[in-house]
């Protein structure tokens, strides 16, 4: 956790095509203005007061297509997206402010759209601010900014060697509908909500807060490889997940088999659960409401590795979904 002047100002990502293209868009910057407590490299920037600050852009036929989901799905999805970053800080949500770029006439409905992230907003506890509309020459684009608050901000640095790695609910379920719709299949019922409507772990985030457990926090937006690989980077550590522990969905598991429910758990991403670091035996799992599972360990070194079972890590060379090299088509 951190609180008042004592946050990093920056924050070391992790590895993948992705990271490197924002690496390269950050150096050289100078030294970040007076009220900025945390920079680039975190789910989002926390200001002077514990304002926090994030965005997240969905673009039609990279994060999603009109044929899966319903123009309402579509902006609840987005506003979704964006309010996890402020779950993944443990802030309170106080409003969002939504850039529209429409289609040409018949491709959307924007009153749709914007039902369906005033709906998300209100769930979480926030308002519709402002925004701005334009004209698009194809694709329908939805930006997102949330606007949240907290005096101690959940951080991805501050893991420790001998902390342990927990998940809440399970995982998988909405890369397993995006590889069924590309395949030409219609996905279970549970699998399409879990990609058209995830439930941002607000209340879960600020509940851990309250329990003083947080040694770092993330949001699952890439795969839980991806992102305890931001955890590893910031805090300088090794993360070790155990295969047998990570709570696969268990209908990505009958859609996709063992095998591939796995893989996209680790890999798919757009979960949009908590992942997070706590002190060893603070933590029972019942603390929450949800489903909250051990997934692993963090140690000495570097980097994520899993633990398949022969209690012999191998490091995992990929990470999450990446917008950059997995680029020609919706995730994950």
């Amino acid at each position: 956790m951190a609180e008042g002047g004592t946050a990093p100002r920056r924050v070391a990502l992790g590895p993948g095509a992705e990271f490197d293209l924002i690496r390269r868009f950050l150096a050289g910057e100078g030294k970040l203005p007076e009220g900025v407590l945390v920079g680039p490299g975190d789910d989002a920037t926390v200001l002077e007061g514990g304002w926090v600050l994030s965005t997240d852009l969905s673009v039609e036929d990279v994060h999603f297509r009109r044929a899966w989901l319903s123009d309402t799905e579509i902006g609840y999805r987005a506003a979704a997206a964006a309010l996890s970053d402020l779950a993944a800080m443990a802030a309170r949500p106080l409003g969002v402010l939504v850039s529209l770029a429409l289609p040409p006439e018949g491709g959307a409905d924007p009153e749709a759209v914007h039902a369906g992230i005033r709906e998300a907003a209100a769930a979480a506890g926030a308002v519709v601010l402002g925004g701005d509309v334009s004209r698009s020459p194809g694709p329908l684009v939805v930006d997102v900014v949330v606007v949240g608050r907290t005096q101690a901000p959940a951080l991805r640095a501050g893991a420790e060697p001998g902390d342990e790695v927990w998940v809440t609910g399970s995982l998988g379920a909405a890369a397993a509908a995006v590889r069924l719709w590309t395949a030409g299949k219609d996905p279970a019922a549970e699998l399409r909500r879990a990609f058209a409507r995830p439930t941002p772990r607000i209340a879960e985030a600020l509940r851990l807060a309250e329990l003083g457990v947080l040694h770092a926090l993330v949001d699952l937006s890439d795969g839980l490889a991806g992102d305890a690989g931001h955890l590893a980077a910031a805090g300088g550590v090794e993360i070790v997940l155990e295969a047998s522990r990570v709570p696969v969905s268990g209908a990505a598991g009958e859609a996709l088999g063992e095998e591939g429910a796995l893989e996209a758990a680790l890999h798919g991403g757009e979960d949009y659960e908590l992942c997070l670091v706590a002190p060893a035996g603070s933590l029972r799992g019942d603390e929450l409401g949800v489903p909250l599972t051990r997934v692993g360990r963090v140690e000495p070194g570097d980097g994520v590795w899993l633990d398949g079972g022969d209690g012999v890590p191998r490091r995992l060379a990929r990470g999450g979904y990446s917008h950059v090299a997995d680029a020609g088509g919706p995730e994950p």
